[in-house]
This record gives structure tokens, C-alpha cells and sequence, in this order.
């Protein structure tokens, strides 16, 4: 079987089966067994005009993507490099969108390979493939609506809105959501989001743009496997799913920008200041998630949330603005668990884990087998 009889398989392999991932992911995140029917309808009034819609997405853009990815293997089109991808990075020239994600798969899928996170293709196990296969839709940034129980820092529900919403509409979506005093509600950009094609953030530098692309990849890949299944079965499993995909995106993503070929300009100067500020405002982050837990178990829901904007004035004055800062931005922000917002113990336990294992590709066959928090305790340090 010669390599585009392979990749051709492939394709129409992930093709068949990309719509039942799709629909099992999001049906397993949405979070619904927790929430109440009068937040739902809360949620439908205030979301009405802005609500995402998953089936639309997958019918307009999966047809599309898998017909140009079969003709661009078949054809195999020789494009320069360097020259498209610098024009999209400075310019976001719509005529180079296609190509620049064409590139951009390539080279993400070349770093699969090359650190052994590809899969044997059944009946021929000598033949490795990038599974799933990487695919990727550059547009606009999408949003999200987070909620939390007010009185504890809780993911209740979240709802993926469309590119449309404007800053104008984030504090009339969340003030409709509060109208009922029981939730926190929190509005914010996404970079990505795993569909399929995954919707990656179109204004971000070469680096993170990989990062982001290889992060939601890697949660495509958890699909296949008992960790990706068990996303939706709590917190803790949510958590693990997220934190192993930003541990597996940061380190896949960066290999990825380091391969020869288009380098992407310097961030250095740029990545040292925003260093700089994290180390100053990170422990601050992780510190304000303690107190708010503290105060929230005493009862004290007023006192938390005068905490919370006194904080963030203080963040803006160190340079890391955020422009609200309450529970359901806690319960979001904590689900990944290296973030330190996140008060959960699976974020240091992963990086122990990826620490002592030899390769990344150790690292993810170890975690993608954890199906419940039980057997994340047994596995993990």
C-alpha cells in the first residue's frame, strides 16, 4: 500500500467517524446533569441570538475540508513554505487560508511522527499514521459562557457561542444569567475549541497557533481512548483531560515551530515580559483561589467577590488585566489544572507524571488509559 492509498484511507476513515467524536464530546461537556431547568431557560433567553451551533459547523465545514485534504494529498501541491506562512503571520491574507492551514497541518503532523505520538494502522503495523488526522479551520475567535454555583466555585454549565459576540454583549449575556442570585456567570474568548476541523484563533503568533492547534489535536486523540471518553464525568476528569492536553500541545506545539523550514518572527523579547508578569501574578491568582474557597465555605459569598474585584484591581495595576474576575471565571479557569486558578491537585500530579517519564510519547500512552479518578490516583505520583 503506497503512502496516499494510506493517507487516503485515513482520511476516509476520520471522515466516517469524525461526526459520532464530534457529537459524543460536546454531549459529554455540556455539563447538563448539573444544571436546572430554570437555568436553562435562562441560559436560552440569554444566549438565543449567540448560541453556536455544532451541527451547522460540521455540515459546512467537514464536506469541504475533507474533499480539499483528499485532492491536496492526491495532488500533493508544492508549496512554498516560508513564503505563505510569513504572509498569513503579518497579514492574515484570506487567499493564503487554505494554504497556511494545509502547512500548518503538515508540519504539526510531522512533529506526531517524529516524536512517535502516531498510531499503526490496523491490518498493516508497519504503517504508522497521524490519528486522528490533523485538521484545522483558522477563523475568529469563538466564545464561551461559563457558570458557576455562586456560592462555590463549581462549574454548572457551559454554552460555546459564536464569533459574532461582541464585548458589548458579554455583561448583558452574564447579567441575565445572574438575574437569578443562585449563579456566577463569566463570558470570554476561546483560542480553540475541539471540533472537527478544529476551530483555532486566527490572530495568534506561529508559535502558540501551533500550540493551540496541537492541544485540541491531542484532545482528538483522547476521543479514541478511556480519557477522552471520560470527559464528562466530573470535574476531576475534566481537568485531567484538559491539563494532559496543555502538557502534551505546549511541548508538541513548540517541536513543531522548531522544525526546519519557516521559523516565524522572534518572540523573545515579547515572551520575556510576559514571563515576568506570570511569575509575578500567578502565585497572586493561586492565592486568591484559596481565599475564595475558604470564604465560600464559611458562607461568606459577599466578602469572596469584594476579594475578587480587589484582586483584579490589583492584577491590572501589575499588567495582567482581566476584565472580571468572579466564580464561574474560577470554576473555567480552573479546569486546567496547571493554570493557577486551579485549585485541583491532578495539574502539579500530571507534570510530576510527564517529568519522570523518558519521552511524550510515554507520558501520553500512560494517561490515556485513565478512565476514572481512581485509577488517575493509582497511576499518577
Amino acid at each position: 500500500m503506497n503512502h496516499r492509498r494510506v493517507l487516503l484511507a485515513a482520511a476516509l476513515a476520520a471522515f466516517s467517524i469524525s461526526m459520532t467524536m464530534v457529537i459524543a464530546f460536546f454531549a459529554a461537556s455540556t455539563l447538563k446533569a448539573q444544571s436546572t431547568p430554570e437555568l436553562e431557560d435562562l441560559l436560552e433567553d440569554a444566549t438565543e441570538t449567540h448560541r453556536f451551533s455544532f451541527i451547522k459547523y460540521e455540515l459546512t465545514h467537514l464536506p469541504n475540508r475533507w474533499l480539499t485534504n483528499i485532492a491536496g494529498w492526491v495532488d500533493d501541491p508544492d508549496l512554498d513554505e516560508e513564503a505563505v506562512l510569513q504572509r498569513w503571520f503579518e497579514r492574515s491574507d484570506e487567499n493564503d487560508r487554505k494554504a497556511a492551514e494545509l502547512l500548518l497541518e503538515r508540519r504539526l503532523s510531522q512533529a506526531v511522527s517524529e516524536l512517535d505520538l502516531d498510531s499503526p494502522l490496523p491490518l498493516f503495523s508497519r504503517v504508522r499514521i497521524v490519528w486522528p488526522p490533523i485538521d484545522v479551520d483558522l477563523n475568529d475567535r469563538l466564545h464561551v459562557l461559563a457558570v458557576s454555583a455562586r456560592d462555590e466555585v463549581r462549574m454548572v454549565r457551559s454554552v460555546l457561542l459564536t464569533s459574532e459576540v461582541q464585548r458589548d454583549d458579554y455583561e448583558r449575556i452574564e447579567s441575565m444569567v445572574e438575574a437569578d442570585p443562585r449563579w456566577s456567570a463569566w463570558v470570554g474568548g476561546v483560542g480553540g475549541v475541539a471540533l472537527y476541523p478544529a476551530a483555532v484563533v486566527s490572530s495568534r503568533d506561529y508559535l502558540s497557533t501551533l500550540q493551540i492547534m496541537a492541544h485540541e489535536w491531542t484532545h482528538h486523540h483522547l476521543g479514541f481512548y478511556p480519557l477522552g471518553l471520560a470527559y464528562g464525568r466530573g470535574s476531576d476528569m475534566r481537568t485531567i483531560n484538559e491539563t494532559v492536553a496543555d502538557i502534551v500541545g505546549d511541548q508538541l506545539g513548540e517541536f513543531a515551530a522548531a522544525l526546519p523550514g519557516y521559523e516565524g518572527d522572534s518572540q523573545a523579547e515579547l515572551d520575556s515580559e510576559w514571563q515576568a508578569i506570570r511569575a509575578r501574578t500567578d502565585p497572586i491568582l493561586r492565592q486568591l483561589r484559596l481565599d475564595v474557597d475558604a470564604l465560600l465555605e464559611d458562607g461568606k459569598i459577599e466578602d469572596a467577590e469584594r476579594e475578587m474585584e480587589a484582586v483584579r484591581q490589583e492584577l491590572i495595576e501589575l499588567g495582567r488585566p482581566f476584565r472580571r474576575i468572579n466564580q464561574a471565571f474560577l470554576a473555567f479557569r480552573g479546569g486546567y489544572g496547571a493554570s493557577p486558578s486551579s485549585a485541583s491537585q491532578w495539574g502539579d500530579r500530571l507534570l510530576e507524571l510527564r517529568e519522570a517519564t523518558d519521552s511524550l510519547a510515554e507520558f501520553l500512552d500512560a494517561v490515556r488509559w485513565i478512565g476514572t479518578a481512581e485509577e488517575a490516583n493509582t497511576l499518577l505520583p
